[in-house]
């Protein structure tokens, strides 16, 4: 196989450990993806199948964390909905610019505020693997963390993604 880029030789490593960024999730790992990288020029190509399926793994585990949503959840999951900063704010019942604040971090989405996202993201996207009881038990209004970790693992044999272990965020 050739690169696109510069034409050089392209090797492949099945099964590969990669960070997944994409949304502003630094703290995501992806293990058993396929990594195609040119030896010449260096550029490396992820295939990621079923990333529909990858991103509601994650929002399912963002919402069943028992701790408050951190600045990068909250804007993916708003992602995830499908909703813009202007329609989710009128949802949450709030104005743009909270919004805006929430995502970046400059001011700390409230406990009842936060609840109601994670009903918001169950409800948009339902699932028979849990009860909305079962997500807000336990919850409590502790800050997220400063560093924040988590992985997503390609189960090749369901063909499909699954959290490697729950999606806690590390502490600091």
């Amino acid at each position: 196989m050739k690169c696109d880029e510069c034409g050089g030789r392209v090797t492949t490593e099945r099964n590969a450990v990669r960070r997944y960024d994409v949304g502003g999730l630094p703290h995501v790992e992806l293990h058993g993806v396929e990594v195609s990288k040119c030896t010449a020029c260096g550029v490396e190509t992820v295939a990621i199948p079923r990333v529909g399926q990858l991103h509601r793994v994650l929002a399912q585990g963002f919402v069943t964390q028992h701790r408050m949503l951190a600045p990068v959840e909250v804007r993916f999951l708003r992602k995830h909905m499908g909703l813009s900063s202007a329609d989710f704010a009128q949802r949450m019942g709030v104005a743009r610019e909270t919004v805006s604040r929430w995502e970046t971090g400059a001011a700390p989405m409230g406990a009842v505020a936060d609840r109601l996202l994670r009903l918001l993201v169950v409800t948009h996207e339902p699932s028979e693997s849990y009860v909305v009881d079962d997500l807000l038990r336990d919850l409590n209004d502790r800050a997220a963390p400063e560093k924040l970790s988590s992985v997503a693992v390609q189960n090749r044999k369901e063909k499909g993604w699954a959290p490697k272990e729950r999606l806690e965020l590390a502490e600091a």
